[in-house]
């Protein structure tokens, strides 16, 4: 089953809030949102794809418990969507939620995924151009080398650096 229209516009709220953009890139400009469908796709026993499908409806059900019967997550101002996620996260919703997911597990793993997706290898799904590993200052296009800001990082077996006991 996939994603109705409003639930993807609503995981895309989630996640590019839950990481936004500010000099740099948020989660929706790196795409984590593409690694966090690639996860969501249905599998014949994936119960915990189905539970975080019927989280993206609480979520809009919240949004409209708190703030009039057609808001949406995705509508609401920013400073809105993050007091209704900091509810989410003490586990204080405004409408029930199930057994098999309360609304703090909910958050936490859309925290996790985004943060998967955020900062993953662009390979995976997210992390379009490398948008996260630029922010943290890695150039992907430089090769891993031994080579340090003063010069060549000497290999353990040579022994010109050891220091001389026979003193």
């Amino acid at each position: 089953m996939p994603l109705s229209p409003l639930q993807l516009v609503t995981l895309r709220a989630l996640v590019d809030r839950l990481i936004p953009a500010d000099e740099f890139p948020g989660a929706l400009a790196a795409g984590t949102d593409a690694y966090v469908l690639r996860f969501l796709e249905p599998t014949p026993d994936s119960t915990t794809t189905a539970v975080l499908f019927q989280g993206l409806l609480l979520l809009d059900a919240e949004a409209a418990a708190r703030h009039g019967h057609t808001a949406t997550f995705s509508a609401l101002p920013p400073p809105d969507q993050d007091a209704l996620l900091a509810a989410l996260e003490e586990n204080r919703p405004a409408v029930p939620w199930p057994a098999s997911l309360s609304a703090a597990i909910f958050f936490n793993r859309f925290i996790d995924l985004a943060h998967e997706g955020f900062y993953a290898d662009p390979a995976n799904g997210g992390n379009r151009s490398a948008a996260s590993w630029r922010m943290l200052g890695d150039d992907p296009r430089l090769p891993v080398s031994p080579i340090s800001d003063v010069g060549e990082v000497p290999s353990p077996r040579d022994d010109s650096t050891a220091a001389d006991t026979s003193a």
